[in-house]
Order: structure tokens, then sequence, then C-alpha cells
């Protein structure tokens, strides 16, 4: 693996453990991590239960301003949208950490998968963008960034608040 690959590697598994330790901090939270399946056929990282969701979660994390959908497998695709339209509660939610050269951190959001992909076919393309994210174009949780007592993290305590509501509608 060349240097870039391994950076971009690592940066992706320091996002992962940022929202691990996030999730420690919520009350009534309950995770467990989809363990890789031979050829990639896992669903998503990770299920999560809430107070009042279910969650399948999916990390990414992006060198620039937008999330492209070529960056889900097939199988995380179907997962994510299959797992949304089982009963209510269930969210099939992607966390993307978007490198934001501005800040000099990243700037992460959360959103469900159904959600945009209706926003992406509407516009006739296969990404969103952070921009869109932050004027409230299209519906996601930005996640505060918060230091930690073990390290860097997020504010994961709106996630059920925000999915259960009709703010993410």
């Amino acid at each position: 693996m060349d240097h870039k690959q391994k950076e971009r590697q690592q940066r992706g598994e320091d996002f992962q453990n940022e929202l691990r330790r996030s999730w420690r901090r919520v009350n009534n939270c309950w995770r467990m991590r989809i363990a890789d399946g031979r050829g990639g056929t896992r669903p998503a990282d990770e299920v999560i239960l809430l107070n009042d969701i279910n969650v399948l979660g999916e990390h990414k994390r992006t060198q620039g301003d937008r999330f492209e959908l070529s960056f889900l497998r097939v199988n995380q695709l179907t997962g994510l949208v299959d797992f949304d339209q089982v009963i209510e509660r269930n969210k099939g939610l992607v966390f993307v950490s978007f490198l934001d050269d501005a800040k000099g951190l990243d700037a992460a959001v959360t959103f469900r998968l159904i959600d945009i992909l209706g926003h992406m076919k509407q516009r006739g393309r296969q990404y969103v963008t952070l921009a869109e994210f932050r004027t409230k174009e299209i519906p996601g949780l930005i996640l505060p960034r918060k230091q930690l007592e073990d390290g860097p993290g997020y504010d994961l305590k709106g996630v059920n608040d925000y999915f259960v509501t009709d703010k993410c509608k």
C-alpha cells in the first residue's frame, strides 16, 4: 500500500474510533459492530439500538466536500435501504466525515440513505455536498465535534431525537 492510501485508511479508522468513543457517552445505547464478511458482504459497519430508533450505520470518510454514492458497495446500499423499510423505527444511516479544509478539522454528518437517494435522483446526480447539509437543503444532522476524556469524538446525543422527529423530513 502506498503512503497516501495508508493515510486515507488510517483517517477512516480514526473516524470509526471517534464514533465508537462517542456512542459510549449516549445513555440507553447498545451497539454491535458487524464483522467483515468474506468478499465485503456486510450491509454496514454496526447496529445501534437507541431509545426510539434502531440504526444500521455505515461509516464513510471523504477527502472532499461531497459524498458520492459510489462510496457504498451494492450490498451496503441494499442493506441500508432494506433495513430502513422493515419497521418505522429502523433507520439506515450513513455517518460521513468530510475533510473541511476551511476549519482544519473534519465535519461529520449523518443522514438517512433513502433521503439522499431521492435528492440525488431529483437532481440527476450521484452525490451530495457538505454545503447542502449546512444550508439544510437536504436533511441530515451535523454532528458537533467534542473533546472526550479519552480522545476526540462527537456529540451523538441528538441522533435519536433528530431521526424520530420531523426535523429529518
